[in-house]
């Protein structure tokens, strides 16, 4: 598993692929749950989660390797996986909408309008982000894997592999 997140070298065939795309999946599925557990926690592996991205490239640059395009393709398929996790967002949240944060764009509407500076905003984002981060928790975590699930899915049906050896490396077979 090392060399299939960890490293942007060589090629990995459309199961492979998926097995990686899927396990970052579940990391970040399990980093937005823990919005239900600590708020703190969340906002730290929030943060943390970015990282996510270099494992994302290495896959998307190996899969591309696998169908004899550069790696440079890997940002068309990185933007193409974007769209489809922002679609998968907003059709989630307008199935699923938060109570929570209606109240907390209502309250921060509120504040404006009375004059009050970045210490209110800051203040009222504390005292209701807990709650907010509790009612996105879940929608979060099946935006991310169903998003990140079918992005996998067009990627892999736009990048045919090539059954023949390339510069970039023997032909893949199985799970490799």
């Amino acid at each position: 598993m090392g060399n299939l997140l960890f490293s942007p070298s060589g090629r990995i065939g459309p199961s492979a692929f998926m097995k990686g795309m899927m396990i970052l999946a579940v990391i970040g599925a399990v980093i937005s749950l823990t919005g239900l557990v600590s708020f703190q926690i969340s906002q730290i592996l929030g943060f943390v989660s970015f990282l996510l991205i270099i494992p994302l490239f290495f896959l998307l640059v190996k899969r591309s390797h696998d169908a004899g395009r550069s790696g440079w393709m890997s940002i068309v398929w990185f933007i193409l996986w974007v769209i489809v996790f922002i679609i998968v967002s907003l059709i989630l949240g307008a199935v699923m909408p938060s109570g929570a944060e209606a109240e907390l764009k209502e309250a921060l509407e509120g504040v404006i309008a009375d004059g009050g500076g970045m210490g209110d905003i800051m203040e009222l984002s504390k005292e209701m982000g807990p709650a907010v981060a509790k009612e996105a928790a879940i929608p979060s975590a099946i935006s991310g894997l169903v998003g990140t699930g079918l992005a996998a899915f067009l990627i892999n049906m736009f990048n045919k592999s090539d059954n023949h050896d390339n510069q970039f490396g023997p032909a893949t077979s199985g799970d490799s």
